[in-house]
């Protein structure tokens, strides 16, 4: 009784680990957080592909998402086949449904294992030429718009991630008025 945790990298599916790759190959089925990743098209033909997109639908909020999809994945990691659970970039880069079958699946006794991916981190340090460990920042939207005053430093590169919205990039900008100028 296993769980493996897949990262499908940043989207360009070249972009998929050779080990991500091979246990992909080998695979009868994966059960995706969401087939809204440009790597989805890409998987093995023969793969079943299950994705936990109808839970986004019902819930009221990403904590319940998170949870609910969770939950699932330590039960489907209960059979003896166990499950193999695909992420989109890094299974420990912005993927809180990861956080809590990590937490879920090592307290119900199960075997929890990572698949390294690409994350959204190493395509952007390329595209902008800059060394994340020469000063970079990295802060989670969602955290940034709930401050009233952000945590960053101005005079630091920051980069965020989470987001998804125009609603919650209004939010960051109103956030970031306070530490930089209009």
């Amino acid at each position: 009784m296993t769980i493996t945790i897949v990262g499908l990298g940043p989207g360009d599916p070249r972009h998929l680990t050779r080990q991500a790759w091979d246990l992909l190959m080998t695979a009868k089925e994966v059960h995706l957080r969401t087939k809204e990743h440009p790597a989805v098209k890409a998987l093995p033909k023969h793969l079943t592909v299950h994705s936990f997109d109808h839970v986004y639908e019902r819930a009221e909020c990403f904590e319940t998402v998170y949870d609910t999809i969770a939950k699932q994945v330590v039960d489907l990691g209960r059979r003896p086949q166990g499950v193999l659970y695909g992420v989109p970039g890094h299974p420990l880069v912005g993927e809180s449904s990861v956080l809590k079958v990590l937490e879920l699946g090592r307290r119900g006794g199960l075997e929890v294992h990572i698949v390294n991916g690409l994350s959204f981190l190493e395509p952007t340090l390329s595209l902008l030429g800059h060394d994340a460990l020469d000063g970079l920042q990295m802060v989670d939207a969602t955290d940034l718009a709930a401050a009233h005053h952000p945590t960053v430093d101005p005079d630091r590169p920051v980069l965020l991630g989470q987001l998804y919205s125009q609603k919650l990039a209004s939010e960051v900008k109103l956030t970031l008025m306070n530490p930089y100028p209009d």
